[in-house]
């Protein structure tokens, strides 16, 4: 097993992060901007960061953003947490089925 190194030279769309820069939410744009940042440089794709900042610039213009964001992201842990759960007590389906033994 290897650990990945962060790109640290690797940087976001340039259209994306002027986006971010001039329509987000002021109250929220420094965190927003470094978060991405920091979560592209780990290894996201170009599609994931162009989608963050799309979200933020709609939630920003609609003027709940945050209550909104907090909702999604407990929700998208809570499905990570499940699917985690889910696979590590994923019963062995590999045995015979109704009790039986195989000889």
């Amino acid at each position: 097993m290897t650990d990945r190194a962060p790109m640290m030279d690797r940087d976001p769309p340039k259209l994306a992060v002027f986006l971010l820069r001039n329509f987000s939410s002021p109250k929220y744009r420094a965190c927003f901007e470094g978060d991405l940042l920091e979560m592209y440089r780990e290894g996201r794709t170009a599609l994931w960061y162009w989608r963050q900042v799309i979200v933020a610039l709609l939630l920003a213009r609609a003027g709940w953003g945050a209550a909104v964001l907090r909702i999604v992201n407990a929700l998208l842990l809570a499905a990570v947490i499940a699917l985690g759960v889910g696979t590590f007590t994923q019963a062995d389906t590999g045995g015979s089925a109704h009790g039986t033994y195989e000889h």
